[in-house]
């Protein structure tokens, strides 16, 4: 079952026009991995939350620390600065009545 049709299961006949696609949004912001990770870590509720329950694990912050630092690496697009494409769901609808 795709997106839009899901959306169509739960919301029935009080939507028409459902549409589902993919897009691509540039993120440029951060100049390195380490400003990436810092900024989600800081500023990202579940990052936030995540790290809060782990707290008192220092070898799991640790490891938490590498994995989203390693996270944009893997998509850094290359060039200066780090450069990544992130895709994402955007779905549309029209209500009835």
């Amino acid at each position: 079952m795709g997106d839009a049709d899901h959306v169509r299961g739960l919301l029935g006949d009080r939507v028409t026009d459902v549409v589902a696609r993919r897009r691509t949004v540039r993120v440029e912001r951060f100049e390195t991995p380490e400003q990436f990770r810092d900024f989600f870590k800081a500023c990202y509720g579940p990052t936030i939350v995540t790290y809060r329950g782990i707290a008192d694990q220092p070898d799991r912050v640790a490891e938490l620390d590498r994995a989203l630092a390693d996270l944009a690496r893997r998509h850094h697009r290359g060039g200066p600065g780090l450069s990544m494409d992130w895709e994402y769901p955007l779905l549309t609808a029209r209500t009835v009545g």
